[in-house]
């Protein structure tokens, strides 16, 4: 290999590491670790965060729809993050019904950028043998971590809370939207240039020959025909648990801890993600017959007590492992599912199958923080965590015999 090959490569890993962080750590869930923040100056409330959570989720669906024909992948990784930096900028600016506007528009934007990067970089790097091409995914869990480090830097200043309570113009909320900003318009500059500096063309020739579907499925054997219905039915349900703690995780901190310990969940929640990333790459290297639906199921059950964790367990301990349950299984479970799927293809040739995954993720977690506008009062998490955990183990029981008994059954 030469210099100049192993530099494109470094260039890829940046630039998708890069666009990952910003598309999701921002995009998608700046609004969490600002959310208790916003609640507290009376921006919003309480339930008006749901319908802002659910706004985004309706964008995630539509841009991930929207590029099921296109193969245009750069183009669309520069405007989604270009979307990203207008929508987090001006979301310092808007008022309750704009933001419903912004958030739909920025999970539009990060879904751009999650489906156009998946579908370009690791088919780049695959094209080049590169064995780890799953490690640009920590960009997912590095982009929360850092989101949540910043946010919970300038709400700890107390001189800064001090000058922002002074002014209604300068709230301390608004402000960190407009640093957020312009962190995305600095990346979004940097991801063009190193789109740039790869040769485009070769990658595009590359991908056509690829799977665009799996890129790591070549060393497992395919599974037996799954019954799609149960696939399809636990992937949402998974949607629909994760989302409650990984949109309301810092606030249901804020509520229950004293003190500004509740600062510490969000970074931790992100760093987990992450790490699990890393660790289920190597996994996945060392055991080529790891059954990627045990992968699915032991997450998902793990994922489970941390969601019903904070119910029980009303302490910085309780919040902070629940925080390493959820944030450490939700990227392992995503990317299993959607290599289960990817592995049935053969199986059921009319279906598009990542799209189906995609609708019925996008449509759980667009239904649970709607569960939140039923549950009123101080404690609604009392109530709403259990169900998330009886919703998850549900789906985990639907992946337990999952396999079609007759090939000729569909």
């Amino acid at each position: 290999m030469s210099q100049s090959e192993r530099q494109q490569i470094i260039f890829c890993f940046i630039l998708a590491t890069t666009a990952l962080a910003v598309a999701m750590g921002i995009g998608r869930f700046a609004f969490t670790p600002i959310l208790p923040l916003m609640i507290q100056e009376g921006t919003v409330h309480l339930a008006q965060t749901a319908w802002l959570s659910s706004s985004n989720y309706i964008g995630y669906l539509v841009g991930a729809l929207s590029l099921l024909k296109s193969n245009r992948h750069p183009l669309f990784v520069v405007l989604g993050l270009t979307l990203v930096t207008l929508t987090t900028w001006l979301a310092s600016l808007s008022s309750f019904g704009w933001l419903l506007v912004l958030r739909f528009l920025a999970g539009v934007a990060s879904a751009w950028v999650l489906v156009s990067i998946s579908a370009f970089a690791i088919n780049w790097l695959k094209s080049r043998q590169v064995a780890s091409s799953g490690l640009i995914y920590t960009g997912v869990g590095i982009g929360i971590t850092l989101t949540g480090l910043i946010c919970s830097y300038f709400i700890f200043q107390p001189v800064t809370v001090n000058v922002a309570a002074q002014s209604s113009l300068s709230a301390l909320s608004s402000r960190l939207w407009q640093y957020l900003g312009v962190i995305a318009l600095l990346a979004t500059l940097l991801v063009t240039f190193l789109l740039a500096k790869i040769n485009s063309q070769f990658a595009s020739t590359a991908a056509a020959k690829a799977n665009p579907t799996n890129p790591t499925s070549s060393s497992i054997l395919p599974p037996a025909k799954l019954k799609l219905a149960n696939v399809l039915t636990a992937y949402g349900l998974f949607g629909f648990g994760y989302i409650l703690p990984a949109t309301f995780l810092p606030q249901i901190a804020k509520q229950w801890l004293s003190g500004q310990s509740y600062l510490l969940i969000w970074p931790f929640f992100g760093l987990a993600a992450a790490l699990s990333v890393v660790l289920s790459q190597g996994l996945q290297r060392r055991y080529n017959n790891f059954s990627l639906l045990g992968v699915w199921r032991v997450s998902q059950i793990i994922m489970a007590v941390g969601t019903l964790l904070p119910a029980l367990w009303q302490s910085l301990t309780g919040l902070m492992l629940s925080a390493l349950m959820v944030g450490g299984t939700f990227m392992v479970v995503t990317m299993a599912g959607l290599q289960v799927a990817a592995s049935q293809v053969t199986h059921y040739p009319k279906y598009n199958l990542s799209a189906l995954m995609t609708a019925s993720f996008a449509f759980g977690q667009l239904i649970g923080p709607l569960t939140a506008l039923v549950a009123t009062g101080k404690n609604i998490w009392l109530a709403l965590l259990p169900v998330s955990a009886i919703v998850l183990l549900i789906g985990v029981a639907l992946l337990w015999r999952p396999y079609q008994q007759s090939l000729n059954h569909v």
